[in-house]
C-alpha cells in the first residue's frame, strides 16, 4: 500500500464513522466510513464499505466503495471491482477493474482545465471538431 518513502498515513476513518464536512490531509487518507464533503490528500483510498458524497482530489485515488462526486486524480485513478462512481473523473491514468460501476464522463490529461470550468464545453467548442464527431458517428451507423 505504501511504496514510497514520502507516503505517510495521516488519517483513517473507520467503518462505523461519519464526517460531515471537508477533509484535508498532506498524506494518505483511508476511508472505510462515510464522508459528506470534499476530500483532499496526497493519496485517497476508499474501502469496500466507504461512501463519499463530495469531490475527491489527490495525486492517486483508489475506489473500492461508493463516490457521488468528481474524482480529480493528478496521476492515477483506480476503480476496484467493488467501486461505484457517480460523477466525472479527471486523471492522466485510469484503471477500471471488471465489476466496477462508473456513471459519468472521463477527461484524460485535462487536470488544468478541471479547475477553470467545464472541460466538455472547451472540447466541443473547437471549430470543426463537432463535424468530425458527427461524421464518425454517421459512418459507423451506416
Amino acid at each position: 500500500m505504501f511504496n514510497r518513502k514520502t507516503d505517510r498515513l495521516r488519517l483513517i476513518l473507520g467503518e462505523s464513522s461519519k464526517i460531515a464536512g471537508d477533509v484535508e490531509s498532506l498524506g494518505t487518507i483511508i476511508v472505510d466510513g462515510t464522508i459528506v464533503g470534499q476530500v483532499t490528500g496526497e493519496k485517497v483510498i476508499l474501502g469496500d464499505k466507504a461512501c463519499v458524497r463530495g469531490d475527491i482530489s489527490a495525486n492517486n485515488i483508489i475506489i473500492g466503495g461508493l463516490v457521488e462526486g468528481q474524482l480529480k486524480g493528478k496521476e492515477r485513478v483506480e476503480l476496484r471491482a467493488t467501486g461505484r462512481v457517480r460523477g466525472d473523473i479527471f486523471t492522466r491514468r485510469l484503471s477500471v477493474m471488471e465489476g466496477a460501476v462508473f456513471n459519468g464522463a472521463t477527461y484524460m490529461d485535462q487536470m488544468e482545465q478541471s479547475d477553470q470550468g467545464d472541460p466538455a464545453e472547451k472540447i466541443t467548442d473547437e471549430p470543426g471538431e463537432r463535424k468530425v464527431l458527427e461524421l464518425l458517428f454517421k459512418s459507423k451507423s451506416s
